[in-house]
């Protein structure tokens, strides 16, 4: 579950290591994003000669929560961290890398690029 000031992890290579949530997109008016929603975030922290610096604003998708997710075969899926991964205006990732384990309702929003690059798909 993230909302407005959440900070999220960022798995790819990108350059961004940790991002604020600024803006939920698409959710009709809701403040809330789960797996598989697309953010609007500001990078607090980044990895140095990289695309994305400090300071920028970028799309992101939510692709792990740490608030527990209910699936619709009744599985109470759950993650230690919260985490993404930045996307361009086209939802195509910036990197070219998914270092970590990405959840099964980013193929539902239709990211199937995102979950072919992850390492892992729970």
């Amino acid at each position: 579950m993230i909302i407005v000031g959440s900070k999220l992890k960022i798995i790819d290579n990108s350059g961004a290591k940790i991002v604020e949530c600024i803006k939920v997109l698409g959710r009709n008016g809701s403040q809330v994003a789960y797996a598989g929603d697309i953010i609007i975030a500001s990078v607090k922290k980044s990895q140095p000669r990289k695309k994305v610096t400090k300071g920028d604003i970028v799309r992101v998708v939510v692709s792990t929560v740490k608030k527990g997710q209910m699936r619709k075969n009744g599985i109470l899926v759950s993650f230690g961290e919260n985490t993404g991964v930045v996307v361009n205006a086209k939802n195509v990732p910036v990197g070219t890398r998914v270092l970590g384990p990405v959840m099964l309702e980013l193929r539902e929003k239709g990211m199937l690029k995102v979950i072919s690059m992850a390492t892992v798909a729970i």
